[in-house]
């Protein structure tokens, strides 16, 4: 994606941090993977179309998983 200003193209590409900062605060919920929408969850967020999940710790709770399998 690129704007274009008075001095020529500035470029507004994105690092994976940022990425994932966008989608922690809510401002973005695009999965990184596939594109489709994340479904927020008490402790993070799920694709169901391709099953990515981002979550705020180290480990997903089983219940979780088992969430995802029978979305999906």
């Amino acid at each position: 994606m690129t704007l274009q200003s008075e001095s020529g193209l500035a470029f507004l590409n994105r690092t994976l941090d940022q990425e994932l900062a966008a989608i922690a605060r809510g401002a973005s919920l695009e999965c990184l993977v596939c594109g489709e929408f994340l479904l927020r969850r008490p402790a993070g967020h799920v694709c169901l179309e391709c099953r990515t999940l981002l979550w705020d710790g180290l480990e997903v709770p089983e219940s979780e998983l088992e969430f995802v399998a029978q979305a999906g």
